[in-house]
């Protein structure tokens, strides 16, 4: 029988507490193209203009472009449009997301001596929208393969005495002790047994540790729902200087804030009359909170009045993260009636640090006089780089180094000067981080923007639509089945800036 002993929790290894894996890694390190209207309507390519408070995310020396202290806001609508297949099913889903994506102010100090080889600083502040993590879809169809295997996997290997609550224990009690000394796999195998799901092949013998299943099907109706909703944010001080009217370089600081907030739903449904379960309803909520640091470092030249190039680095991104999750279980069976597992238990898992891959962008741009410019920007990181820097974690690390890859990103934009209108376009590309893009292809885009000046106030507008395909695991054992997501990203933003 079990000894629930205080001094076993400190023998037992850490890593066996979290449930983090791959994906964890990609989406701490995912930029999405979001910022001002003027940005975002040139696809981001702005590294080497500078004079934008967005382009300062991706290189810190553009502050000093601006001739005069300058402010904005933007406002941002953002809908991803899923279509889902999913087995023999074609589902379809819409999220709709309205925020606040910029808001920021720079102060610029010109020197009164043109001879002065410091001729312009500049500070500034500004709040930037990473990521926007919102997001739903529904993965629907008839499959041969049941849920049922993922609670069989979890549970063999653990010997029934551990699954069997002991006499005046509550299934929410054993749940706790499980979750503290064997893990969370350990706590799905306890929903899989105690909802009748799975028995043991001998339940006569507590050190049994083979289980089987009781539902019998080869076809089962299955519907997945998904709901995530979050965004990463980031505050940055900014601080550049103007050498000689043609070099500048700039530092940023960087505070990033994060929040996730995934719930699942599974429902299978089982028609056999030979079997013992009839449906399985699995849900589960995973709510991540993190704080982060990170720098970054800027160059740019104007080669001559009209040609500018420009590099900058940023620094990997040290997150401190912390997880919680809820699980529930409910079975309907002719052979055992129906049954609910709700432990209503808060998992919070010990606080782990991650660190992003640094990266490195060029940029060059061509300044036609007053009637418009041209700007390319190349990026590259190398998302093998990350790491789980907590030692409990360390054994995550072989699967970033096995699965993760280095990925460039291409941003070209233009604008063109029509009076007091500016008419802007873009292209975008973003190779994906994986080393099989089965697993999620790469992002391409366009955009559009329209932006209008009246004495020191810029309205702009901009729209983009990017597109991208993956394959999502809907469990990390138990069905093979992947969903295929192909995925429409489309942004409205609206900014407003001035100088002052």
């Amino acid at each position: 029988m079990k000894f629930k002993i205080l001094i076993a929790l400190l023998l037992i290894p850490m890593g066996l507490m979290f449930a983090q894996d791959l994906t964890d890694a990609v989406r701490f390190s995912r930029q999405d193209l979001m910022g001002t209207a003027r940005f975002s309507g040139m696809s981001g390519a702005f590294s080497s203009l500078g004079g934008d408070l967005s382009a300062l995310k991706l290189n810190p020396s553009g502050s000093s472009i601006f001739l005069t202290n300058h402010a904005s806001g933007t406002l941002n609508l953002n809908i991803r449009s899923n279509d889902v297949n999913f087995t023999d099913g074609l589902t379809s889903d819409n999220e709709t997301t309205f925020d606040l994506n910029q808001a920021g102010i720079v102060f610029v100090f010109a020197s009164n001596n043109e001879d002065a080889t410091l001729s312009k600083y500049a500070y500034g502040f500004t709040y930037e929208q990473i990521a926007n993590y919102d997001d739903s879809y529904v993965a629907r169809g008839n499959n041969s393969q049941s849920i049922d295997q993922f609670f069989v996997d979890s549970a063999n290997g653990l010997p029934l005495d551990l699954l069997t609550p002991l006499a005046g224990e509550s299934v929410s009690d054993l749940y706790v002790f499980l979750g503290e000394t064997e893990g969370v796999s350990a706590q799905n195998a306890l929903l899989g047994f105690q909802s009748f799901v799975i028995d043991p092949v001998d339940p006569d013998d507590f050190n049994n540790t083979i289980y089987t299943s009781n539902m019998t099907a080869d076809n089962v109706l299955q519907d997945y729902i998904i709901r995530e909703d979050g965004y990463h944010g980031k505050f940055s001080f900014n601080a550049s200087v103007e050498l000689s009217k043609r070099f500048y370089f700039g530092l940023n600081l960087n505070a990033h804030y994060m929040e996730y907030d995934r719930f699942t739903s599974f429902l299978e449904t089982n028609s056999d009359p030979t079997s013992d379960i009839n449906s399985i309803r699995f849900d589960n909520r995973l709510r991540t909170r993190a704080n982060a640091f990170s720098f970054q470092l800027g160059s740019i030249v104007k080669i001559t009045d009209q040609l500018r190039a420009a590099l900058s680095y940023e620094s990997p991104t040290w997150f401190n993260v912390s997880d919680e999750t809820t699980q529930f279980i409910r079975t309907g069976s002719e052979e055992f009636g129906p049954a609910s597992v709700d432990p209503n238990v808060l998992n919070i898992f010990p606080n782990y640090n991650y660190r992003t891959a640094s990266q490195w962008t060029a940029g060059l741009s061509y300044i036609f006089g007053g009637k418009g410019l041209l700007s390319v920007d190349y990026n590259i990181q190398d998302y093998s780089n990350a790491k789980f820097t907590s030692n409990s974690l360390e054994f995550l690390n072989a699967e970033i180094d096995q699965n993760l890859t280095s990925a460039g990103n291409l941003n070209i934009g233009g604008e063109y000067v029509y009076k007091q209108l500016k008419f802007r376009g873009g292209y975008f590309f973003q190779e994906t981080p994986y080393e099989n893009n089965f697993f999620q292809g790469d992002l391409e885009g366009f955009s559009l923007g329209l932006g209008y000046t009246i004495n020191n106030v810029n309205i702009d507008l901009a729209y983009s639509l990017a597109s991208i395909d993956r394959n999502d695991r809907l469990f990390e054992t138990g069905l093979d089945q992947r969903a295929q997501i192909a995925s429409d990203i489309t942004n409205l933003f609206l900014t407003v800036s001035f100088g002052f």
